[in-house]
């Protein structure tokens, strides 16, 4: 049974750095609180003619994503700065996004505080769900069932409490699957609730869900 925490404003947290670095960054935001967080492969690109040449023009990234309380948000951003040197250029980028709806974490439910939206604004959302490698079908079904006609499915590295084995002593952080669904706003608490229960998400070590706002939407069409 997991345990609401009630008025908690929520925000995704994150970090994007050069391949290898991210595991410190981790390591860092876990000693202000921080329980967790997923890692996707990225690379980016320097406009460098002699980089060209010699093809190291692409650089290997990571992306560390976190579920975080709103209120860490400034106290996070100021700690990695300073110790990692973000203020630099080529150190580093973090950046923020407030969760609108709600967030399973750590078998903890927890409700953010609403946000309030315009007459005008799109009627869209967007759901996040972790879970380990191989049960994004599961999630994709489950959500279909409610209403949702697909999602996208991301493959990264989960770093939490409830995700690592030890082989030799080496500790194994298995991989994972996001799946990203875009809601219609009155079909995203069915949704979450069918991912929920088809795959026990409450408890600990399972997996996440989260809630974002999408402002604007193209190319999805109702059927």
């Amino acid at each position: 049974m997991s345990m609401i925490l009630e008025d908690k404003a929520l925000s995704l947290f994150c970090v994007i750095v050069n391949f290898g670095e991210g595991s410190k960054i981790l390591k860092a935001s876990k000693e202000l609180g921080v329980t967790g967080g997923t890692f996707l492969l990225g690379k980016g690109t320097v406009k460098n003619s002699i980089l060209n040449i010699l093809g190291l023009d692409e650089v290997r990234k990571e992306i560390l994503l976190m579920v975080i309380e709103e209120s860490l948000e400034e106290t996070l951003n100021d700690h990695l700065t300073k110790k990692f040197h973000m203020d630099k250029p080529n150190h580093g980028i973090t950046f923020s996004i407030p969760i609108s709806c709600l967030a399973i974490l750590n078998g903890n439910e927890y409700i953010s505080k609403p946000r309030m939206r315009g007459a005008d604004d799109m009627q869209y959302e967007a759901i996040f769900t972790i879970v380990d490698k191989g049960l994004s079908d599961d999630v994709i079904e489950a959500a279909q069932s409610a209403g949702s006609t697909g999602g996208t499915v991301i493959h990264g590295r989960g770093a939490g409490s409830h995700d690592t084995a030890k082989l030799f002593n080496i500790e194994i952080e298995p991989e994972k699957d996001i799946i990203l669904i875009l809601s219609e706003l009155e079909k995203t608490a069915a949704i979450v609730n069918a991912i929920k229960e088809k795959l026990n998400i409450e408890e600990p070590g399972k997996g996440i869900i989260f809630v974002v706002d999408v402002n604007r939407t193209f190319g999805l069409y109702r059927k």
